[in-house]
Formats: C-alpha cells, sequence, structure tokens
C-alpha cells in the first residue's frame, strides 16, 4: 500500500479516539491470541500451543484468584475444569481481567508511541482479526458441512419426554435431525471464510461472518447454549474487520452515492520482508484449514460406518443399583458425571458414543471404545480420569463391566437392557410437498 492510499483513510486525531483504540486493540489482540479455539499462533508447531497457554494462564489465574476471594464462588465453578462449557464463571472473570489489562496497556501506551495517528496499526489488527477469522469460521464451517457438529437425533434424546429436554439439546436435535440443512449452513460458513481469506472479498466475507455468527450468537442466548463469549467475540472480530469502511457502506447503501472501500485490508508495508510475512502468514494460514480436511472427512466417515452398521450393544443399558460390587470388594467411587452423581443409564449410540444419565435424570455426553475381541470398554468423561472395564455378557439382555486393573472404581457393574422402540415417528416422518393437514402429535 501507498502513503496515498492512507492518507485516504481517516485518521484518529481526538485523545479519547486514540485511547478507545487503544483499548480495543489490546482487548481484541488478548483475547484472539489466548483463545484456545482459532488461534493464529497455532501455526507455530507445538511452540504455539504453549504461548497459547501462557497468554490464558495470565487472564485465567488472575481469575481464580478473584472469584475465591471477591466473588466468593466455591464448588466445581472454583477452579479450572475440562468441560464442554466456554462460558464457566471463571471464563467471565477472565474476560473482565482482559479488559482491565487492556485499560492499563492502552494508558502505558503513550509512553513508548506517541503517534497521534494508529492507520497502520489498525491494518495490522485488521489482517490479524481477517486471519483469525478464517480460521474460525472455517473449522465451524467444516464441522457442519461434515455434519458432525449436530449429530442424528441420539437415542438418550429419543427416549426423554420432550419437557425433560435442555434447550440446547432440543436445538441440537432439530438441527441434527436434517442433515442436509446443517450441511447447507456449514457451507455457508465455508464461504465465509473463503471471502474473508481473499483480499478483495475479505469486506464482503466480514459482513457475511456478521450475520450468519450474530444468528449463531443468538441460538446461544436464547437457546442457552454455553459457547456465547467466543460466538460474541468472533462477532466483535468481524465487526471490527468492517468498521473502519463503514462511512463507504453508508454512502453507497442509505444515500445511494457512488463509494469505494477505503481502509487498508493488509498492513501497508514499504520493506519487503513485511509484504512476505503477511504472505507467508496467508499460506501458512491456507495450508493448515486444507491440511485439517482429511481429519473432518475421516472422523464424518467413522460416524457414518456406525450408523450404518451399529454395534451388537447399542442401546439403552440400565445400572442395577443393588449389585454394583462383587463380593468382598469395598466401594471407593460409583461411576460419576461431571456433577458428582451416580450414572444410572448407559445409552450406547448408533454413532458409536455413549449418552449418561445420572439419578437426577440429566443426560451427559460422553466417549465410549468398546472392542469386542479384547471384551474392553473404555470409557471417557470431561474432565475425569478414563475407565477401563472388561465387559461380559451373559445373555443379551444383560451386560457386565468387570473394572480393569488400572481403573479403581470400586467394583463391577451389572446392566440390564432397556427395551426400546422399534421406530420413532421424528425419524420416519420425512418431508412432504403437499400437506393437507398439520401434523401435529
Amino acid at each position: 500500500m501507498t502513503e496515498d492510499s492512507l492518507k485516504s483513510s481517516p485518521a484518529r486525531s481526538t485523545v479519547l479516539g486514540r485511547f478507545n483504540f487503544r483499548v480495543a486493540f489490546c482487548y481484541l489482540m488478548l483475547y484472539a491470541f489466548s483463545s484456545s479455539n482459532a488461534n493464529l499462533l497455532y501455526l507455530l508447531p507445538k511452540f504455539g500451543v504453549i504461548l497459547v497457554s501462557w497468554l490464558s494462564l495470565a487472564s485465567l489465574r488472575p481469575a481464580i484468584w478473584l472469584a475465591h476471594h471477591v466473588f466468593h464462588i466455591t464448588g466445581v465453578g472454583a477452579g479450572i475444569h475440562a468441560t464442554g462449557s466456554g462460558d464457566t464463571a471463571i471464563n467471565w472473570i477472565a474476560i473482565a481481567v482482559m479488559f482491565v489489562y487492556s485499560i492499563l496497556a492502552a494508558l502505558i501506551w503513550p509512553l513508548f508511541d506517541r503517534r497521534l495517528e494508529y492507520r497502520a496499526t489498525a491494518a495490522w489488527l485488521r489482517f490479524l482479526l481477517r486471519l483469525t477469522l478464517v480460521l474460525a469460521m472455517a473449522n465451524y464451517g467444516f464441522s457442519k458441512l461434515f455434519p458432525m457438529q449436530m449429530p442424528p437425533p441420539s437415542l438418550a434424546v429419543l427416549n426423554e419426554p420432550l419437557g425433560n429436554t435442555s434447550p440446547m439439546t432440543l436445538l441440537w436435535t432439530l438441527i441434527g435431525l436434517n442433515p442436509a440443512y446443517e450441511m447447507i449452513c456449514g457451507a455457508i460458513e465455508v464461504a465465509a471464510a473463503l471471502l474473508l481469506f481473499f483480499r478483495r472479498t475479505a469486506l464482503v466475507g466480514a459482513i457475511l461472518t456478521c450475520l450468519v455468527m450474530g444468528n449463531v450468537l443468538l441460538y446461544n442466548l436464547f437457546f442457552d447454549v454455553p459457547v456465547k463469549i467466543y460466538s460474541m467475540h468472533l462477532v466483535l472480530f468481524a465487526i471490527a474487520i468492517v468498521v473502519p469502511d463503514w462511512r463507504a457502506l453508508w454512502a453507497f447503501f442509505w444515500q445511494h452515492k457512488p463509494a469505494a472501500p477505503t481502509a487498508l485490508v493488509v498492513p501497508p508495508a514499504e520493506r519487503r520482508a513485511l509484504r512476505v510475512i503477511t504472505l507467508t502468514l496467508e499460506i501458512a494460514l491456507a495450508l493448515m484449514i486444507l491440511a485439517s480436511l482429511p481429519r473432518h472427512y475421516q472422523s464424518f466417515a467413522r460416524t457414518q460406518a456406525s450408523l450404518r452398521h451399529p454395534g451388537a450393544l447399542t442401546g439403552e443399558w440400565r445400572v442395577e443399583p443393588t449389585a454394583t460390587v462383587l463380593p468382598g470388594q469395598s466401594v471407593s467411587s460409583p461411576v460419576v458425571t461431571g456433577d458428582g452423581r451416580p450414572v444410572t443409564d448407559f445409552v450406547l449410540e448408533p454413532n458409536g458414543r455413549v449418552t449418561l444419565r445420572d439419578s437426577g435424570g440429566v443426560l451427559w455426553r460422553a466417549g465410549v471404545e468398546i472392542e469386542s475381541k479384547s471384551h474392553t470398554f473404555s470409557l471417557f468423561r470431561d474432565g475425569q480420569d478414563p475407565l477401563l472395564y472388561n465387559f461380559s455378557q451373559p445373555d443379551p439382555l444383560h451386560l457386565v463391566l468387570t473394572p480393569a486393573e488400572e481403573t479403581r472404581t470400586g467394583g463391577s457393574l451389572y446392566l440390564t437392557r432397556v427395551p426400546l422402540p422399534d421406530h420413532y415417528p421424528l425419524l420416519d416422518r420425512g418431508f412432504h410437498f403437499i400437506n393437507e393437514w398439520a401434523l401435529e402429535r
């Protein structure tokens, strides 16, 4: 970019404007590089993961202290724990910590940089946020284009009274009911990533991302999906990319005047080295996204194979409460879920996963590996050690899980198969162009 193109962009001349920009720059960059989701630091093999961990701990450690000593949070929310939620109490406090860091950095910034405008710095911010969004939208899009994010309705949910389901489970079931809809949503997200990637179409990609991720954010807010913080920041990233060209957009769409975007899509680089750096980042990001495609496809292919040929143990198995311990064994702890409640039912899903039901009737997603030849049953729960069992099946209606030597569960589990319907109207209804009346049941 030439100096003339720089001059065409409005300068941040006021004291308040410069301060606000410094706060926004520090906050957006801090979140972008400390998030464990889509992060450009992952372009650095191994070292990038360490950097992300350090940056995240810089906010999480003060957040933990504040959670204990200021907000007096107790129980599971008082510490960092593996969870499917990105909206824990500590996560929200960490966001406040990042904001305080950003204000402090904005106050100190003028001591080292006395410039009266930040057009070049704004271009770097826009460039890095654009690449971060490319990675985020590609990850989101591929997980739907290969419909894995919202899988088909699980056996556990199909046999749960509708009123017992959570808003998130109801939303996931609705979207997963028809993979074609999910794939179309994924295709739009991938399209947004592609538009963001190319410099000439980056502004259109950012606008599309605002619309797509705005809808995702609404889903997360109104159906209580615990990804509110992350989706909110993706929307903020997209807005930050669009804002520098808001005058041109206003003139073109509202005033119907000829207008052209003037904000820089890539940082101004008079030196060849900087031009090489920006181009290298874009190429490396493209290669990393392309390299992830086989992983997405292989995961999808494994799931489809499981759905076509479900295992012999597929179905719901109830834990017999009166026979969970073999004679002579002492109980150290039962199989428990994240809330510390014992598991009452194992629902082995056709897609190869498992849903656990606890004594309070709450469903928990988990992972399972069943090896028929070696008769091993491995259970993986978020935030807890794996449980390894050897299994035997005295008859088709009963299953015995005996803990392996590596597992300290305190005893064997005796399971009884729960009879389930052969088919479900929700899955059998299908699509109809012609409906003489609305089918309600």
